[in-house]
């Protein structure tokens, strides 16, 4: 053998000595999932103003559903949502726990957790927000009740309506509300606030004996609503991620699972394509309707 293939050799011993350091990273990452299984951990987000419960009960019922997935975290950024749309996801959450009882569902909070979002959140095993985030709003309302005939009379215009019972026109901003229709109304905001109430006091182990502490509406910081009882611990998604390998039995590494969603202009009309749901057009339109559990206080409404 001569000089050169000398040479050539340790061209050739280098030039693998280079490589080889990053070609066993490449195929140890590509090939990772087999060598060290990573325990899958499913994330749903919740954001903005909610009208609709359908896309969030369908990803809740996909990740308990599926044996792969050992622990979901909602990561919450909600002022509120309409009041059927919190107590199905509510409850919701509550059956599939009693399904899949192994299953842990922790609730992460980053600005504000109030009114309909913080119902979503109690149903969780464990509530995890910082100091200075807004927890709460625990209340009921019938957002946008205008009175407009005085302004219809201002300028001559006529109205009229055709109803077939008593109660039908309570909340038609053309008609002067009458005691009889603001009493019945009250009695619906009033039941549907002490259901909101006694599910807290069931989920959170608060007591219905100082409501006036953590209800009738006050928003807290985190720092307050931990020593209210109204969230688990102060903190971030270390402690989140804790508190899911604490009952999960995780150990290791995880792999996250998140839903990707749809943009685009079919969005407006869909309910569940956008991450913001208070921007679509019917959620705008329910927004008009319903009893709501939010802080309007908080939340710059689009007309």
């Amino acid at each position: 053998m001569g000089f050169f293939d000398y040479l050539k050799n340790i061209f050739l011993i280098l030039i693998f000595l280079q490589i080889t350091p990053s070609l066993i990273k490449n195929i140890s990452k590509q090939y990772s999932s087999y060598i060290m299984p990573r325990t899958k951990i499913a994330t749903i987000d919740i954001k903005g103003i909610i009208y609709d419960s359908n896309k969030y009960n369908k990803q809740l019922n996909k990740y308990f559903k599926n044996n792969d997935i050992k622990a979901i975290l909602i990561k919450m950024e909600c002022a509120g949502s309409a009041a059927g749309t919190a107590q199905s996801i509510f409850n919701e959450i509550n059956i599939l726990k009693k399904e899949y009882p192994t299953k842990p569902i922790v609730t992460l909070v980053e600005n504000i957790c109030t009114s309909g979002g913080f119902y979503i959140a109690c149903a969780t095993d464990s509530i995890v927000a910082p100091a200075s985030a807004l927890i709460g709003s625990i209340g009921s309302n019938l957002p946008y009740l205008f009175q407009l005939q005085e302004f219809m009379e201002e300028y001559k215009i006529k109205y009229t309506t055709i109803k077939a019972g008593k109660y039908k026109n309570a909340a038609d901003p053309f008609t002067n509300i009458t005691p009889e229709e603001q009493a019945m109304l009250q009695s619906v905001i009033d039941d549907s606030y002490d259901q909101f109430m006694n599910d807290v006091v069931k989920t959170r182990r608060v007591s219905l004996n100082n409501k006036h502490e953590w209800a009738e509406g006050k928003i807290f910081s985190g720092r307050q609503a931990l020593k209210l009882g109204l969230i688990d611990i102060i903190g971030s998604s270390r402690n989140a991620i804790d508190i899911l390998k604490d009952k999960a039995l995780i150990k290791g590494e995880i792999e996250w699972i998140k839903k990707t969603e749809k943009t685009g202009f079919f969005s407006l009309f869909s309910g569940g394509a956008s991450d913001h749901d208070s921007n679509s057009m019917f959620s705008l339109i329910a927004n008009k309707l319903g009893i709501a559990f939010n802080d309007k206080h908080l939340i710059k409404r689009v007309f």
